[in-house]
C-alpha cells in the first residue's frame, strides 16, 4: 500500500504569466473648462417700456440671439379667454412675428391661497409644454423645469431678480432694474437681464423659459403696486456669479406706491 501524505498548497505554483501585457491607457482627455467661460455672460437683454401695453426685450451689441415683444393685456380681464401676457419671437424677415410664450396669473387657485401663474412655452420642435409658478412665501418664485426647482428672487444692491437652482449659489441669470425700473415709459429702460452659462440656458428653448419666469415675477411686483428702480450709477459687473446676496439683504430703492 502506497504510502500517503498530504502537504500544504502554494497557489503560486499555478500562476501562469500572462499572453501579453495589459495596454497603456492615456491619461483623462476631458475638456477643460476655463472658469471665465462660466463667469462671462452668455447673452444680455435691454427690457424696454414702449407703451402701457408693449415692452421689447433686445439683446445688447452684435448678437445671433432673438428680439422679443412682450403684450401685457392689462390687469382686469374678467371671462377673457386671452393669456394675461403674450411674448412673441421677433422675425427679421418677409414672416411674422412668431407667438412663443403666453402667461397666465392664477388667482382662484387651491388654499392655501398664494400668488400662482403658468406659462405655456413652445419649443423649437412646435411642442407646447407648461410650467407652473408660485410663491409660497410671497417673495421668492419658484419654477420646475426639466425636474429642476429654480428660484427667482428679489434681491439688493443693486435691486434685482436672482435665478438661481434650490439651494445652490450659483447665478443662472439676473435682472437689474434700471434708474427708472418699472416706472419707464416711452421707450426707456426698465433694466438689463444677464444670462450665464447653464444647462438651463444652453439652447434658445432655455432661454426663453428664462425670459418667461422673469416676466411672471416682473410684471407680478408691478401689479401689485410695488415698484423698483436703483439710485445712482449701476455696478453690475461687480457681483460674482457664484455671489448670491443674503434673502434678506436690503432693497436699496423701492416704493409702494
Amino acid at each position: 500500500m502506497a504510502a500517503s501524505y498530504s502537504r500544504r498548497i502554494d497557489f503560486f505554483e499555478f500562476d501562469v504569466a500572462p499572453d501579453e501585457e495589459l495596454p497603456d491607457y492615456e491619461p483623462n482627455t476631458a475638456p477643460q473648462y476655463a472658469v471665465e467661460d462660466f463667469a462671462t455672460p452668455l447673452h444680455t437683454y435691454s427690457l424696454r417700456q414702449v407703451d402701457r401695453k408693449l415692452q421689447l426685450l433686445v439683446p445688447f451689441g452684435p448678437s445671433p440671439a432673438a428680439s422679443y415683444k412682450i403684450i401685457n393685456q392689462g390687469s382686469f380681464r374678467l371671462f377673457s379667454k386671452k393669456p394675461d401676457i403674450q411674448m412673441m419671437r421677433e422675425s427679421h424677415g418677409p414672416s411674422l412675428d412668431q407667438p412663443v410664450v403666453s402667461i397666465r396669473f392664477n388667482t382662484d387657485g387651491p388654499l392655501p391661497w398664494r400668488p400662482r401663474a403658468q406659462f405655456t412655452h413652445t419649443d423649437s420642435h412646435g411642442t407646447a409644454n407648461e410650467y407652473a409658478m408660485e410663491s409660497r412665501n410671497f417673495a421668492d418664485w419658484a419654477v420646475s423645469i426639466g425636474g429642476i426647482t429654480f428660484f427667482w428672487r428679489l434681491e439688493g444692491r443693486p435691486v434685482s431678480l436672482v435665478l438661481s437652482e434650490k439651494n445652490a449659489s450659483m447665478v443662472i441669470a439676473r435682472f437689474t432694474y434700471s434708474g427708472s425700473g418699472t416706472m419707464a415709459s416711452g421707450g426707456a429702460e426698465v433694466g438689463d437681464l444677464t444670462i450665464y452659462r447653464d444647462g438651463l440656458s444652453i439652447d434658445q428653448d432655455g432661454v426663453e423659459r428664462i425670459i418667461s419666469g422673469l416676466m411672471v415675477v416682473v410684471v407680478h411686483y408691478k401689479r401689485m403696486g410695488r415698484h423698483y428702480w436703483n439710485d445712482g450709477p449701476l455696478r453690475v459687473g461687480s457681483l460674482d456669479r457664484t455671489q448670491v446676496p443674503p434673502q434678506n439683504g436690503s432693497i436699496a430703492s423701492h416704493s409702494t406706491l
